[in-house]
């Protein structure tokens, strides 16, 4: 059973002339795609309904008859909506899915398009099932309860924008509260009877001071019973906000949270400055107290890695879901295990890797395998291709997967572009789908390593609002290396200092460490950073050690806490307990 994070989920929206299918037409349509937790693509267009537009629809949504009489036609549109629905394993999602879908069912029948078969996923059923039993159910309301801020409301693209937002934060609160994490789950799900698991008034008062002085900062909370033993353990970016929805009252919880809920006497938790340093301790505090009501599989969720057994005299490159104990190299992450698996093929292809699984015993007598005949593997099997010969090629796949596509791409596009002039369209949108993903790793300007296990970074994030601080993290091969909670007018010689010490090992340059087997909390660690990385490159500041002189880093490091914030007052005495660090 496929993993929800891993399809693409289509989120729709139309706007219409009318509330029948039969007789109204779509007068706007947009689809936002999800997979892997972040919206990958977008499409919209205003199209022209040949109908009358209702004042009243005018003035909700803003679209007059004069504008629907410049859209698209219909015919020129619903093609593009029939190839995004017939991406594999879609999943149809809408909030009052049947309205959205039979809009345009309908639009496609009339055309004498195809109707994909397509699971269909409302989002306004998830909603009753999942949010206070208080809060109105309609997509402004919603948004506005995980303050998603809506651009155009009533039109198709804002509200199918937030719609995926909001539904993002649903698949959170599913697989970390109702462990839910498949399509089948969570389909079934939203046709479940709505459960009256209420948080008795009793445990409310028991934890009313608390809740009220809980501040409105990222960190994270435990939950103990009357003898001070903690049944739960969670992060939230706003601890006001996340615990009180354990207590309101008329709030409607899984069963195994509110058995939990019916024991909870008090409540401690810690400010962490970030999001990103509640993770981490979210993480190491679970598995050190190993609490009753955190299911014991459940992690943060997952990106898919590539895999470099570099153990082996002659290694291979393959997709894995995670990251193990086995001293290979990892790559990654990508947004989803199909996406993966096609990096795998551009490489295979590209740079002649073996594809067999058995370890190789290299021989003269031994034929040569259908994909030496395609000039796809240099055959070392066979001794046609020396072990040195093949080591090289396994260097120009690292040095590709480190951020140099050596004119990759610019080959992959052509190839793409043959293949949509040929009709081949599959294959043209295959080609599309690597090429975008490959693009993410070459997205930075200079050549970063895209190993995780030789990942130096340095992250920079805003921690305390009112105090105008920053939170730092020194990430060594993949590693929480220090962590710290700072002003801008703090006294930076000993990070020039560390900074040395970590990545600087001699005169030649950062350092490059040789892949060595981890513990389990440190594989963990690792599948947090670099999964955070992945989601939030665009809005945090990220300084990558690789090709930067250690005093270009210096001042880098020195320029940016400095102008992070305009007015920043130096950082209290209370905030020096927030630091901490792991010895490297």
């Amino acid at each position: 059973m496929k993993s929800f994070w891993e399809v693409p989920i289509i989120v729709v929206d139309v706007e219409t002339t009318g509330h029948d299918a039969e007789d109204h037409r779509i007068m706007e349509i947009a689809c936002v795609v999800i997979q892997g937790g972040e919206i990958v693509k977008e499409f919209s267009e205003l199209i022209n309904p040949h109908q009358f537009i209702p004042q009243f629809i005018e003035q909700m949504t803003g679209i007059s008859n004069a504008m629907a009489a410049n859209g698209a036609k219909a015919e020129d549109v619903m093609p593009t909506i029939s190839e995004i629905l017939a991406m594999p394993n879609a999943i149809f999602a809408a909030h009052n899915v049947s309205f959205d879908w039979n809009f345009i069912q309908r639009s496609l029948r009339r055309l004498n398009l195809s109707i994909p078969i397509i699971p269909q996923l409302c989002t306004c059923k998830l909603a009753r099932r999942i949010l206070p039993k208080s809060l109105k159910k309609n997509v402004g309301a919603v948004a506005s309860h995980f303050g998603i801020h809506i651009k155009d409301r009533h039109r198709a693209l804002g509200d199918a924008k937030a719609t995926a937002q909001f539904l993002l934060q649903f698949l959170e609160m599913l697989e970390n509260e109702y462990d839910i994490e498949t399509i089948d789950e969570l389909l079934r799900f939203q046709n479940k009877r709505i459960e009256q698991f209420h948080t008795p008034p009793a445990a409310i008062k028991r934890v009313e001071t608390t809740l009220s002085n809980l501040p409105e900062e990222p960190g994270i909370y435990r939950m103990l019973d009357k003898d001070q033993n903690i049944l739960y353990i969670g992060k939230a970016k706003n601890l006001k906000e996340r615990v009180r929805t354990y207590f309101q009252a008329g709030a409607q919880h899984p069963q195994k949270i509110a058995r939990m809920v019916k024991q909870v006497h008090a409540i401690q938790y810690e400010v962490t400055g970030t999001e990103l340093a509640a993770l981490l301790m979210e993480s190491k505090e679970i598995k050190r107290i190993k609490p009753q009501f955190n299911t014991a599989s459940k992690k943060m969720r997952r990106f898919p890695f590539l895999r470099l057994n570099v153990n082996d005299e002659f290694p291979r490159l393959e997709w894995s879901s995670t990251i193990i104990n086995d001293g290979a190299e990892y790559f990654g992450p990508f947004r989803s295990g199909t996406l993966a698996r096609e990096v795998v093929e551009t490489v295979y292809k590209s740079f002649g890797l073996r594809q067999c699984t058995e370890t190789l015993k290299p021989s003269a007598e031994k034929q040569p395998c259908f994909y030496h005949q395609i000039r796809r593997c240099g055959a070392p099997c066979a001794m046609i291709q020396t072990q040195d010969d093949y080591l090289q090629e396994v260097a120009r796949a690292r040095h590709f997967l480190s951020g140099s596509s050596g004119g990759l791409l610019e080959r992959m596009e052509e190839e793409m572009q043959l293949e949509a002039e040929a009709l081949r369209f599959e294959n043209a949108a295959m080609l599309r789908n690597r090429l975008h993903e490959l693009r993410r790793l070459f997205d930075r300007r200079a050549e970063v390593s895209t190993s995780v296990t030789h990942n130096n970074t340095i992250i920079i994030l805003d921690a305390n609002s009112r105090e105008k601080t920053v939170e730092v993290f020194f990430i060594r091969s993949g590693k929480l290396a220090h962590q710290e909670i700072i002003g801008r007018k703090a006294d930076l010689t000993r990070f020039h200092v560390m900074m040395e010490q970590l990545y600087y090992a001699s005169d030649s340059g950062p350092v490059n460490d040789i892949v060595e087997r981890m513990d389990p909390l440190e594989i963990d660690e690792i599948q947090i950073i670099t999964s955070w990385i992945h989601r939030h490159s665009s809005n945090a500041i990220i300084l990558y050690v690789e090709h930067r002189s250690l005093e270009t880093l210096k001042d880098e490091f020195s320029m940016t806490i400095r102008n992070t914030h305009a007015n920043i007052v130096d950082v209290p005495n209370e905030y020096s307990q927030l630091s901490c660090s792991i010895d490297v």
